[in-house]
């Protein structure tokens, strides 16, 4: 239904408070099947959506995966939290040419956190009767029940300033001369409406961050399950490298293994196990089935990804069934997406995943913590529910494979040290 017959099933649920009250109309992932829609598409396609123009990114990528190694060289019982700045820290680039501080919170990462969480907020299921009493949204925020017009302007408030504080920050730079390669300059330099760039720009970073991070939580959860997994893919870079190295986009194809722990990573642990729901926009028979106009679909994306007709022992992390089984059902095709709603930001997506976890078992081993009697920790094996799931947080022991893999990490560091982040030119071009 969702790929071959996207013309009919490619719009958005109508949420009142989330589109009209609190403003997420305006992104491309809100929009119904659209003349908007498209042009939304056609512009992120052209500035990130082909490999020509994801590829441009891949240094970058990689500058970042390397400062993760670095971070967690420092502080290893701070990965996760490493994990997190490391998705914040290359979205933000990519998108906005924005570099977050180094040291302490950001005030643009602490922004676009603060409005995913609102965002998951609004459009939790059953969470408002404004969205099944439309009529509700004409009550003042002063009438007794009326307090979501409260929580509505102030979801409002944070995504407006998400919308156009780095926009500003990216065309500040221009004016400089001090931008950087991003998806917001790319596309201002080539003419496009600035609405449609600030709008894609959100939509990008909300589909890119959080489910990055929990990609590679899941990732590093397995890791602990499943030790063989990482000794062979470690196994494998040890014979292309020969030597302690850090992996690069490049190398991808030439890691057969490593690239099929990067599909199991993306079926193992489903991000969004029901996917962002689509609306249908006309009637359709679907195997004598009518699926009427403004039906409700929701892809129950988990029970794809772990289905055993398509995977043998689903909840085994097991990579060799993407080298055995060529044919097995791709995650990546139903993790970003279908049809006309696939994720157009999937190839830097893809390629950050890969590069994290090849950087990471690249120079790192992944154990049990061991308690002060000797017993190992076992993790919770549990998940948050909701729009976007997590794992429960956890422990993990991150210990550097031999004295010239924590060499490799020290040398890059002092190579390429941490500069300033771009706060200060984010206030200063807020100010003009």
């Amino acid at each position: 239904m969702l790929e071959k017959n996207s013309a009919k099933h490619s719009s958005r649920p109508h949420l009142v408070f989330a589109n009209e009250l609190a403003g997420w109309s305006k992104l491309p992932s809100s929009q119904g099947n659209t003349p908007l829609l498209r042009t939304y598409r056609r512009a992120i396609k052209r500035a990130i959506g082909n490999r020509e123009s994801a590829a441009k990114f891949d240094s970058l990528l990689e500058l970042e995966a390397r400062r993760f190694t670095c971070r967690v060289l420092l502080t290893p019982e701070k990965f996760l939290e490493h994990n997190r700045t490391a998705a914040g820290a290359f979205i933000l680039n990519v998108i906005y040419g924005y570099n977050i501080e180094p040291h302490g919170e950001d005030p643009l990462v602490r922004l676009a956190d603060l409005a995913l969480s609102q965002f998951s907020e609004a459009i939790a299921p059953g969470a408002w009767l404004v969205d099944l009493i439309p009529a509700l949204k004409y009550l003042p925020e002063w009438f007794p029940g009326a307090g979501f017009q409260r929580i509505a302007r102030n979801h409002f408030k944070t995504l407006t300033k998400l919308a156009e504080n780095p926009v500003k920050f990216t065309k500040f730079q221009m004016d400089r001369g001090e931008d950087q390669r991003s998806f917001v300059s790319t596309l201002l330099q080539q003419g496009e409406e600035e609405e449609i760039v600030k709008w894609s720009a959100v939509a990008l970073y909300g589909g890119g961050s959080d489910t990055t991070v929990g990609v590679l939580e899941g990732f590093f959860l397995a890791m602990l399950l499943f030790p063989d997994v990482q000794h062979k893919a470690q196994a494998e870079m040890d014979k292309v490298f020969g030597k302690p190295t850090f992996p690069t986009a490049a190398d991808r194809e030439t890691l057969p293994y490593l690239n099929a722990v990067v599909k199991e990573a993306l079926r193992w642990h489903t991000v969004s196990p029901l996917g962002i729901p689509h609306r249908t926009d006309e009637d359709d028979i679907i195997s004598g089935f009518l699926i009427p106009k403004d039906a409700i679909l929701l892809p129950n994306i988990w029970s794809f990804n772990n289905d055993p007709s398509s995977y043998s022992n689903p909840r085994e992390f097991c990579p060799e069934r993407f080298l055995s089984s060529p044919s097995a059902l791709e995650p990546g095709d139903v993790t970003f997406g279908f049809g006309r709603r696939v994720c157009p930001g999937r190839l830097v997506a893809e390629t950050s995943v890969f590069l994290m976890i090849a950087h990471t078992l690249a120079v790192f081993d992944i154990r049990k913590p061991i308690r002060q009697d000797g017993k190992e920790v076992e993790p919770m094996v549990h998940f948050t529910p909701g729009i976007l799931s997590h794992p429960v947080p956890f422990e993990a022991a991150f210990i550097p494979r031999s004295q010239e893999h924590e060499q490799l990490i020290i040398d890059f560091e002092k190579a390429h040290p941490v500069g300033k982040g771009d706060s200060n030119a984010l206030a200063d071009a807020l100010v003009n």
